[in-house]
């Protein structure tokens, strides 16, 4: 009997503050975080005047930009990070609440395009999500069967146990009577 080729694949769930690598291999998910130093947009343009000759929302923009630079290089550095740590012969599932997915995507692209590397990548929106969700979905994407515990028999239907008045159900014969 020939042994089925063992699933692999790697989800990566990522947004400017964090991301979660995952990567099924011998019939487990193998978790990796890593934290960035993006400074969020607020911290990064600190404090910015405005010229009250100039209308509100209109005109100029490099003030508003002036913090910028320096978020940019920072989430370049964390998405060239991420990108070098996923196994190059993975297929990828890239999840995220931002843009910051798809700048990993092309980033992979392009340094799968550069090592001739060949393999599927999917980038698919999504919203904060937990470790274990993360993990089934992954199992889900290789086709690993759902890890599921034995089934447990109801309470009301163990051996020698009368079952409780609220677990039974009335017919309307018992309501009008």
């Amino acid at each position: 009997m020939a042994h089925a080729q063992p699933a692999h694949g790697t989800l990566v769930w990522i947004d400017a503050h964090e991301a979660m690598v995952l990567s099924w291999l011998d019939e487990a998910a193998h978790v990796t975080r890593f934290r960035s130093d993006v400074p969020d947009h607020r911290k990064s343009t600190g404090h910015v005047r405005h010229d009250a000759s100039i209308r509100h929302g209109g005109g100029g923009g490099s003030a508003q930009d002036a913090g910028e630079p320096r978020r940019e290089e920072h989430l370049n550095q964390f998405v060239d990070l991420v990108a070098r740590r996923l196994p190059a012969d993975d297929d990828l599932l890239i999840l995220g609440p931002g843009t910051v997915r798809e700048r990993l995507e092309r980033h992979v692209r392009e340094l799968d395009h550069h090592l001739l590397h060949s393999r599927t990548v999917t980038v698919t929106a999504s919203g904060p999500r937990t470790e274990r969700q993360l993990i089934a979905q992954l199992r889900t994407a290789v086709g690993a069967e759902p890890k599921r515990g034995p089934a447990r028999e109801s309470r009301d239907q163990q051996p020698g146990r009368i079952p409780r008045e609220d677990s039974v159900r009335k017919t309307t014969d018992e309501w009008e009577a």
